[in-house]
């Protein structure tokens, strides 16, 4: 994966504070406390890991920055950690400098601030200079996971090549060192970018492959994100009752919490095409009070949107959409707001509505390469010639195999109630 030049690096970071412009709000002070903390370390990288009397004039202009956030700001504190270590006269400060940069990327993830993450990723891979060579075994962990944190910021801007290399750098690193768990995860992560492009059979194959090889090595996690994939591709091949069994068997597999919210939001989305849609809302609804993603309660929502424009109930659809409007949505979700807006606007009787809606969702998806939400767009274009149809989808109770699941939902949704009041 071949990283910018250091003289023209972190020009996300840049580009993101002439964006907001003033320097008085707290997403620029944010930024730039990240990005002065950032050229710290490629100052470090470029003078050598030994401490220098300048050094303590760079780290002072760090902490000023730090000291204009707000306490208890997620960002200041893993910035202030990293900090710390930089200022240390003692140990490796490269070796114990990724961790705390690897934290700080995870919190922009959690942002949606993908190119911003993307960044510090590539930052921790430049910190690894033998991430290619077996004999560099903590070199190669490292950037093994910061490979696969690049690949899934780019998956999320929709930079689909850049991601798979991302995903091959960080099986080969993880390969190095016989990092099974990294290697699959990263294999698993891989074929997801091969499905988003319209690549089903090759990408089914790939994740039936990495779920044989995760069992083999006794690896549940990993084995729960295999079913995750398949749940995805079953989902893309419109084999609904397969997807919900897929992604709530991942659900109960995964140990990240960001992970098997995923998965919930892809047994909702499933049970909405199924029509069991007391089922996805059970699922939206507990998404919606217990998520910490944002990418997650857009997707949430989005589901919310598309039931209520089911139900004929305009006004509850008007309340999701308008929620939606100001989210932050990264490319995929905005491409799918965009169409599901559309439908709702078209069931609702409003055609012109309709049609720019769908001619948003086109170009989002025309731009970032979403093949089978193209199809789907056109398909839907061609439906506004035809009126929609008079009153509520008919819903529907669960097939017989996916029963289980929908009862689990409405468990799990009675004991959130409970708990909250």
């Amino acid at each position: 994966m071949p990283i910018r030049d250091i003289t023209v690096q972190h020009a996300p970071f840049f580009e993101f504070l002439a964006e907001v412009g003033d320097d008085t709000t707290s997403d620029w002070r944010r930024a730039s406390a990240g990005l002065v903390c950032l050229r710290l370390v490629d100052y470090l990288l470029a003078n050598g890991d030994t401490p220098r009397v300048d050094d303590l004039r760079a780290t002072r202009a760090a902490w000023a920055c730090l000291e204009s956030l707000a306490t208890g700001d997620a960002v200041g504190s893993v910035l202030a950690s990293l900090l710390n270590v930089l200022a240390s006269d003692s140990g490796d400060r490269v070796v114990t400098a990724r961790p705390r940069l690897m934290a700080y990327g995870r919190v922009l993830e959690l942002e949606s601030r993908w190119a911003l993450a993307a960044d510090v990723y590539e930052t921790v891979i430049r910190l690894c200079p033998a991430s290619k060579h077996a004999d560099g075994h903590g070199d190669a962990h490292d950037a093994a996971a910061a490979y696969l944190r690049l690949g899934e910021c780019r998956r999320q801007q929709a930079r689909w090549e850049e991601s798979q290399g991302a995903f091959r750098a960080a099986a080969e690193s993880a390969a190095s060192v016989s990092d099974w768990s990294t290697q699959i995860k990263a294999r698993c992560l891989g074929a997801a970018v091969l499905s988003e492009s319209g690549n089903l059979a090759v990408a089914d194959a790939l994740l039936r492959r990495a779920a044989q090889d995760a069992r083999w090595a006794g690896l549940r996690d990993e084995f729960a994100l295999a079913l995750h994939g398949r749940a995805h591709v079953a989902f893309q091949r419109k084999r609904f009752d397969a997807a919900v069994r897929f992604a709530f068997r991942a659900l109960r597999g995964l140990r990240d919490p960001l992970a098997r919210d995923r998965a919930l939001a892809d047994v909702a989305a499933a049970f909405i095409e199924l029509g069991v849609r007391h089922a996805a809302r059970d699922a939206s609804l507990i998404l919606i009070a217990t998520t910490q993603e944002p990418y997650v309660r857009g997707a949430a929502l989005i589901n919310l949107m598309d039931m209520a424009a089911k139900d004929r109930t305009e006004p509850l659809f008007e309340q999701y959409r308008r929620q939606l409007a100001i989210e932050q949505l990264p490319p995929r979700l905005a491409a799918y707001y965009h169409y599901y807006a559309g439908w709702g606007a078209w069931h609702f009787g409003r055609i012109e509505t309709a049609r720019m809606e769908y001619g948003r969702a086109a170009e989002i998806s025309t731009r970032h390469g979403l093949a089978q939400l193209g199809f789907e767009i056109d398909d839907a274009i061609a439906r506004l010639r035809t009126a929609p149809p008079v009153g509520p989808e008919p819903a529907h109770e669960p097939p017989a195999k996916t029963l289980v699941v929908a009862r689990a939902l409405g468990k799990m949704r009675e004991e959130l109630e409970t708990a909250s009041t």
